[in-house]
């Protein structure tokens, strides 16, 4: 017998011991110690694990198919790692379908998805369904209403019933990261019961996406300092869409009511604030104004 499969043997035996000991753990304290110190140390090996096979990689190619076996080693079959404090994420780190991912920024969904606003503030795990179920019993019907009804039938058209978000404190101090895995065709109960097994793999293998990205990747997944003015090139008109859309608390068409034009003229005035920007989405057009001085919140 080899050493590595000796070793290998070895992790099984200790894994399954473990498993037997979880199931008939006895009510004394000195048992309740001795057990919780040998799951930390089994969390240390596949923490260390998982930061030596990504470490490893090659390219941002070959980062991402690292990340992709072992989100698939777990038993899911897609990924999405997202900087949520940036003006604008890379986009390298994901493996859902591009064409929804298309429609969804297309769309504007993003700006409306509460599951991106709750994960960008909070760091507990949460399944996306669970905020899908809180935001259809609203009695009544608005942007965010629409937004999220329309997120959830996109993600259904693609085979995606639900995900389970991971948010942590990024380790650059710049806001919170989130990994989303998924599996593709599998219902939510389903998916539940599969990320009962995985709980923990899942935020090492998240800390350990965020620090390799940060140390070994940077130009590449982490991009310019986005908290640095750039030079902007921005016609008032457009600057007073976004202005008024992060001061007014109005939507865009009681901005368009507000200044005399009609609904797609204000779209088209917010495409062009955010091409100036370099961004997709309004809010990130928004932040990037602050930054810039060219919006002040009031």
């Amino acid at each position: 017998m080899s050493k590595a499969t000796a070793r290998n043997d070895q992790s099984s035996s200790n894994v399954a011991n473990l498993e037997d000991r979880l199931r008939n753990k006895s009510n004394s304290a000195a048992m309740e110690t001795e057990f919780d110190l040998e799951m930390s140390e089994l969390a240390l090996t596949t923490e260390y694990g998982y930061y030596v096979e990504l470490s490893a990689a090659k390219d941002v190619g070959d980062f991402k198919r690292r990340i992709d076996n072992a989100i698939k080693r777990l038993g899911f079959s897609d990924f999405a790692f997202v900087r949520l404090a940036a003006a604008e994420d890379s986009g390298e780190l994901i493996t859902v379908n591009p064409a929804l991912m298309d429609a969804y920024y297309k769309a504007g969904l993003y700006e409306n998805d509460m599951a991106i606003q709750h994960a960008a503030q909070d760091v507990q795990h949460f399944f996306r369904s669970t905020i899908n179920e809180y935001v259809f019993q609203i009695p009544f019907t608005c942007d965010l209403t629409r937004s999220m009804r329309q997120t959830d039938e996109l993600n259904r058209s693609f085979g995606y019933y639900d995900y389970y978000n991971v948010p942590s404190k990024a380790k650059n101090g710049n806001g919170n990261v989130v990994l989303s895995v998924t599996r593709r065709g599998m219902m939510p109960a389903a998916l539940k019961r599969k990320v009962k097994d995985c709980y923990s793999d899942l935020q090492l293998l998240c800390d350990a996406i965020d620090y390799i990205s940060m140390t070994k990747f940077p130009d590449d997944l982490l991009g310019p300092d986005d908290q640095q003015p750039r030079e902007v090139k921005i016609n008032p008109r457009p600057l007073l869409v976004l202005d008024m859309l992060a001061n007014r608390d109005l939507n865009i068409t009681e901005v368009a009511g507000e200044l005399g034009i009609n609904v797609v003229t204000a779209n088209r005035h917010l495409q062009a604030a955010r091409k100036a920007f370099g961004v997709r989405t309004n809010h990130a057009a928004i932040k990037q104004g602050v930054l810039n001085k060219l919006i002040k919140y009031k």
